[in-house]
């Protein structure tokens, strides 16, 4: 599978890119919570459906912006405001992930299973959502952030605050597990 087919990979199923709209708002020296909101609603919860995956979207798009609300005053402009809303979905999100490896390993030593069992997505959707979630979550966002958002390495590397080489050799170990897993998924169904 090429770079070119991990990309299609993830955009055939709902994971596309989708300008954010908001190159207004980033010049703006003082912005107002509403108009950040309006603007930016689709593409945290893009971000953040692509980092977790599945489970509590509403609630962790909603806390996302709770931490907005709470920091837009701190916003200094020296990036984009989607690269300030990475940051804050990546932490939040990061956070969320690390909360339910605690939950399900806890659920696991004390034998309690889930009440309900989310939604089946389709067949080649839960293939793609397998091999994303056999990704590291660090070259996962760095994975869906390029492929499907459409980023830049550079743009990248300032979310994450490391080197543009980090984040090229985040993204080719990314392609390569990607490739590997959405194989062995595709090789368990037949």
């Amino acid at each position: 599978m090429t770079s070119g087919a991990v990309s299609f990979a993830l955009k055939a199923f709902g994971m596309g890119t989708h300008p954010t709209g908001a190159a207004s708002l980033e010049g703006a020296a003082e912005l107002a919570f509403d108009a950040v909101y309006e603007a930016e609603f689709d593409f945290v919860y893009r971000v953040v459906t692509r980092l977790a995956g599945s489970g509590d979207i509403d609630d962790l798009v909603q806390e996302v912006f709770v931490v907005v609300h709470r920091r837009l005053a701190e916003f200094r402009g020296e990036a984009r405001l989607t690269t300030w809303l990475f940051r804050i979905a990546y932490r939040v999100v990061g956070a969320h992930v690390r909360r339910e490896r605690f939950r399900r390993r806890a659920r696991e030593l004390l034998g309690i299973e889930r009440s309900q069992p989310p939604p089946e997505p389709s067949d080649e959707q839960a293939r793609v959502r397998a091999a994303l979630a056999e990704l590291s979550y660090e070259r996962r966002s760095a994975l869906v952030l390029f492929e499907v958002e459409g980023w830049t390495a550079g743009e990248i590397a300032q979310a994450f605050g490391i080197p543009a080489g980090t984040v090229y050799r985040r993204l080719h170990e990314a392609r390569s597990a990607f490739r590997r897993a959405y194989a062995m998924h595709g090789k368990s169904e037949t």
